[in-house]
């Protein structure tokens, strides 16, 4: 159900009575519980980063973080390297103090297992092993980052909140690769149909195949939309698996054959320099289609921007998707989230509200916006 009968209630003591008709005023976000509680977001790497900077932003934001009652919105990061040194959450009236770390060196109690990618974010969320069996009493994580829309294997309760748009191209090192790919190129590539770079308008050299790591939205997308749910073929050599959209891990013997998948977003933010660079050189490839070769990526360097006239909807850039934070309605800081990543029938919050701010952070990070919706005056879409 998209609305509890808590945040129901809540909106209606705080509407307006116009001729007898109940009617919310305009970007209403609904008031704070006067108890501070931790929304712990965690999950995919594509939108880490601009979650960071709208959770430090939304802890600074007296009109929709009021006191008291102050909310502390923190963001998870995915611990990919073994190693990183642990993340704290401090405890709030449901959950404990807890130190997230890469899920393979977890050990709870004294560590917890950081979810990498989207399907690992949803399924702390749902309590889902090896992450924490009790997430819908506790609420420990309170919201997945999401670069993958709604499942058929989700829970009738989770609630996706679309908040930008990226693109997943291909991307290539400098080397043997050429500038553009048609989607069945793509495809004839991961299938081994197609396995030198000369055979697709480059220059001589075997192709080298790379996949975001398991669990990774990115991955999924990837596998599902460009590739079109056809899995690669391993008849020609395993494809590689890497942490995605960190072009620095890919092996330097490998770069100038390789083909990786790759977030416009994220690739945009490191050109900027608005998050670290990873990208180690790796470009994103451009699209041949029936129109023209459709390039997601406009400016120059440190003033990139995804190319709003192929990063929007609808596209003819096969690789244009949502990102979204996924909220379940059974755990017990849902409305405390939803005034953050959400909307409910007292307004849009933070993120979804065209008056916050939000939206100059989700662009400087890379990411398109979706339009205002006239109906609810929010920049969000919920599936």
């Amino acid at each position: 159900m998209r609305l509890g009968i808590r945040r129901a209630l809540l909106v209606g003591a705080a509407m307006l009575t116009l001729g007898g008709v109940m009617a919310a005023p305009a970007n209403a976000v609904e008031p704070s519980d006067g108890i501070t509680q931790t929304l712990a977001l965690g999950g995919s790497d594509t939108t880490e980063d601009v979650m960071g900077a709208l959770a430090a932003a939304y802890n600074n934001n007296a009109t929709y973080n009021p006191t008291p009652g102050k909310d502390n919105a923190v963001n998870v990061p995915v611990q990919a390297e073994a190693g990183s040194p642990g993340f704290t959450a401090a405890a709030d009236a449901n959950c404990t103090q807890r130190t997230y770390v890469n899920k393979d060196e977890a050990n709870p109690p004294t560590t917890y297992p950081a979810p990498n990618g989207s399907t690992d974010g949803k399924n702390a969320l749902r309590g889902v092993a090896p992450f924490p069996t009790d997430n819908l009493t506790t609420g420990c994580f309170d919201a997945a980052r999401s670069s993958s829309g709604p499942s058929s294997s989700d829970p009738a309760q989770f609630e996706y909140y679309a908040f930008g748009l990226d693109a997943v191209s291909w991307a290539r090192f400098p080397g043997n690769a050429p500038v553009s790919l048609s989607i069945q190129e793509i495809r004839d590539i991961y299938s081994c149909t197609k396995t030198n770079w000369n055979q697709v308008g480059g220059s001589a050299g075997t192709i080298i195949r790379y996949i975001p790591q398991a669990g990774s939205g990115t991955r999924s997308f990837f596998l599902g939309t460009i590739l079109n749910n056809v899995p690669p073929s391993t008849n020609c050599g395993p494809v590689k698996e890497v942490q995605e959209h960190d072009g620095a891990a890919v092996p330097a013997a490998d770069r100038s054959n390789a083909i990786v998948p790759f977030s416009v977003a994220q690739w945009v933010a490191q050109g900027n320099g608005v998050v670290d660079d990873k990208r180690g050189g790796i470009v994103i490839g451009r699209q041949e289609t029936t129109t023209g070769v459709l390039n997601p990526v406009s400016g120059t360097a440190g003033d990139f921007t995804p190319n709003a006239n192929v990063v929007r909807e609808p596209s003819t850039f096969l690789g244009v998707r949502r990102v979204y934070n996924v909220v379940d309605t059974r755990l017990p800081k849902v409305g405390q989230t939803v005034r953050f990543v959400g909307e409910d029938a007292a307004g849009p919050g933070y993120i979804c509200d065209p008056a916050s701010g939000a939206a100059s952070i989700i662009t400087r990070f890379g990411f398109g916006l979706l339009p205002e919706d006239p109906g609810t005056g929010s920049t969000c879409r919920i599936q």
